[in-house]
């Protein structure tokens, strides 16, 4: 059994904010407790004007940043967070003195290897405090693709 504790506490890691708020909103209304199987959850309930209001307010303090690979040359990408594509790019130019040859959005559940350690990038994400930036680099292998 899943419990509302759970599936919020996963709502909030995985950045799923009109969950969560939806959950906060049912726990101060006292349609439900962290303890309750989840699964008998009654989002019907739901005011759906505060709701609004919460997501709105961002009560739960949601980062909407997002990681972006940008590709520096042939073989080297750039990994920069920014709240969008275009704040990504600029974000580059300003830092690396070029324009990306292109520009794709990751997911911040791809993990990456870090020295001896895999981490994602949404584990990254919380070692910096001011948005945009640059989280790191990755070189391609000289003997990746078609001979």
């Amino acid at each position: 059994m899943t419990t509302v504790r759970e599936l919020y506490e996963d709502s909030i890691h995985y950045g799923e904010k009109v969950l969560a708020h939806y959950i906060l909103h049912l726990l101060q209304e006292g349609h439900v407790s962290l303890n309750d199987d989840a699964s008998l959850i009654d989002f019907s309930l739901v005011d759906q004007k505060k709701v609004t209001e919460m997501i709105q307010k961002n009560q739960l303090g949601f980062s909407d940043i997002k990681v972006f690979s940008l590709k520096w040359d042939d073989k080297t990408f750039a990994f920069i967070f920014a709240a969008n594509e275009e704040e990504a790019k600029k974000h580059f130019e300003q830092q690396l003195g070029s324009k990306p040859l292109n520009c794709f959005e990751y997911p911040l559940d791809f993990p990456m290897s870090r020295g001896n350690e895999f981490l994602s990038f949404r584990d990254m994400k919380k070692e910096y405090s001011t948005f945009p930036a640059i989280a790191g680099f990755y070189e391609r292998d000289e003997n990746y693709g078609p001979r």
